[in-house]
């Protein structure tokens, strides 16, 4: 009796599972490229790490986080007691009180109007600052280059480290199913082989 046609599945089984996990290395490894003469390999990660922050970037840019979000936020914000309370802050002040000689001796009736004015004049314009806030922010931050520099700030390791602890199971499973696959070919190969 010819025992080799037993090995397919578990020769398929093994084939599968080591070329799929060597894809899943290779994803990450290696970090430079290694070959000879023109034929090259490096992970795809370290590979292709600036097109993938720039990807990123716009997705969370256009998909997960927009001006559009962060106006929304800043308009629901309650900014009254934030607002009384600096201006409360700055009327107690060293700097208030030591840059107004002045107005130390002025009645201190003129002095709480004037406190109370300032606190209705900037709660009355707080939507108009809200607005003026978002327009510097509009002109002056770019969320996608904040992001894309901070993933490019990280190593190849760490970056490595994120993305197995966000998809370490996955990774697993992917594994897993090629050796499955390669296991269910092997078995198809050996009932062919068997039925001749």
């Amino acid at each position: 009796m010819e025992y080799a046609p037993y090995l397919f599945p578990v020769i398929g089984c093994l084939i599968g599972y080591s070329t799929n996990y060597i894809a899943v290395k290779m994803l990450f490894r290696p970090h430079k490229p290694i070959g000879i003469g023109p034929f090259k390999i490096q992970g795809l990660l370290p590979k292709r790490r600036n097109d993938i922050s720039e990807s990123i970037a716009a997705t969370v840019e256009d998909e997960l986080i927009s001006m559009k979000d962060l106006t929304k936020v800043l308009k629901a914000l309650d900014l009254g007691p934030g607002i009384d309370k600096m201006v409360d802050g700055f009327f107690e002040s060293s700097e208030y009180n030591g840059k107004s000689e002045i107005l130390g001796k002025i009645n201190t009736t003129i002095n709480a109007y004037l406190h109370s004015r300032v606190k209705k004049s900037v709660n009355a314009n707080k939507d108009e600052l809200i607005n003026e806030f978002i327009c510097e922010i509009e002109r002056n931050v770019d969320f996608k280059d904040i992001i894309v520099k901070n993933i490019e700030s990280y190593d190849l390791d760490q970056l490595e480290d994120i993305v197995l602890r966000v998809s370490s199971k996955e990774l697993g499973y992917i594994t897993i199913i090629g050796g499955v696959l390669g296991f269910l070919v092997g078995l198809i190969q050996m009932v062919f082989y068997l039925g001749k």
